[in-house]
């Protein structure tokens, strides 16, 4: 299974009407087509829209990119569409561990972060493992719910996604796992792991019921 993270930065003002315009145009056109849309979020300065798509495999990625983007129905929108977006990031990923489905769990929950780690040249494979055997059920008992885990196509950077019930859960269980012993025990040696860590807070959009 292959996934892509898309970061679109929205020219200023424009949030709301893409929002409207991706999640009642975009995605029905998208699904139409077999491309699987896993979370949508907007980050806290509403200046970027952050989503996931998944495929099969790179062979599904072409066919099914080539019958989207080849479509009369995006014909009809790409200039309205590019019209709300001054850039765009666009990350190919691979599960970080065996999943079933598409990797990425949505639940009620209203805030999540979306944390890319650059991992340490050689060292992907052993950050998994901690990750996964250690930070992945500290995180969960402390009431953390990790969402995906994904590794990018260069295998150097760490993406996954956690959430919370809003601000103030965040807030309150970041603390109580910054001051837990079993976090202070591996501190040191997950750090060691990594090169740089980029946290970005994202409020979630909700996909918009399209009646037949």
């Amino acid at each position: 299974m292959i996934s892509q993270l898309r970061i679109y930065t929205v020219n200023k003002g424009m949030t709301d009407q893409w929002v409207k315009h991706f999640t009642e145009v975009l995605v029905p056109m998208q699904e139409k087509h077999g491309i699987k849309i896993g979370g949508m979020w907007v980050n806290e300065d509403k200046n970027q829209f952050i989503w996931t798509r998944s495929f099969a495999d790179a062979e599904d990625v072409t066919a099914k990119e080539a019958a989207f983007y080849g479509s009369a129905e995006w014909t009809a929108t790409v200039d309205h569409t590019r019209s709300h977006i001054a850039r765009t990031v666009v990350q190919a990923m691979a599960p970080a561990t065996k999943v079933e489905g598409d990797g990425l769990t949505i639940g009620p929950e209203k805030v999540s972060q979306l944390r890319m780690y650059t991992v340490n040249r050689g060292m992907m494979d052993q950050w998994v493992k901690l990750f996964s055997a250690s930070l992945v059920p500290l995180q969960e008992n402390l009431g953390m719910k990790i969402d995906a885990m994904w590794v990018n196509e260069d295998k150097n950077q760490f993406i996954w996604i956690r959430s919370f019930a809003d601000a103030e859960d965040l807030k309150a269980k970041e603390a109580a796992f910054g001051a837990s012993p079993d976090w202070q025990a591996i501190r040191e040696n997950a750090g060691s792991h990594l090169a740089r860590l980029d946290v970005t807070t994202m409020n979630a959009v909700a996909k918009v019921a399209v009646s037949a």
